[in-house]
């Protein structure tokens, strides 16, 4: 990231912080170019007011910073036209010929853009209520079936690799 992108996200981030110090339990997680400011700690009533105050810092910034919401957690990220389904594009293009099954698994708005991407590539996966609109090719409930489902693709390319061996 560019020194002067750095600078305004450092800015961004203290100022962030001064307007939101009055309200407990929010968390910012620098990551490289991007700032997460979660708020699932935040007091319920303060949910509406954690938004409005990072659009409002937003505003003098509009032509270089941007807000994406998630679950329970808002992202200042540099305008861009890049995200996980840019990024998974890009890896699969380094992959290709390794014979791989791409597997994505998510749990938020900001991974539909990678289930779009993996379509008739891969499978995707949403973790969370199936009645929830999703891009993805399947839905797991909750964490317990993630661990659940990681332990069947263990035991398949397990089995595979041992059957792939046999003559």
């Amino acid at each position: 990231m560019v020194s002067a992108r750095k600078r305004e996200l450092k800015r961004i981030t203290q100022n962030l912080q001064n307007s939101l110090k009055e309200i407990p339990g929010i968390l910012f997680e620098e990551k490289g170019p991007i700032l997460s400011d979660h708020y699932r700690n935040v007091p319920q009533k303060f949910f509406t007011q954690v938004p409005q105050v990072v659009e409002a810092e937003l505003q003098q910034w509009k032509n270089y910073w941007k807000m994406a919401s998630g679950k329970m957690v808002l992202e200042i990220r540099p305008q861009s036209n890049f995200h996980k389904g840019k990024a998974v594009r890009e890896i699969l293009k380094t992959v290709t010929s390794l014979r791989l099954l791409p597997i994505y698994l998510g749990d938020d708005q900001t991974d539909e853009d990678a289930f779009r991407a993996l379509k008739g590539q891969g499978i995707s996966v949403f973790i969370g209520p199936a009645t929830l609109p999703s891009e993805a090719d399947f839905f797991l409930r909750n964490t317990n079936e993630v661990q659940e489902f990681l332990f069947r693709c263990q035991e398949v390319r397990r089995v595979g690799i041992h059957c792939s061996g046999a003559t």
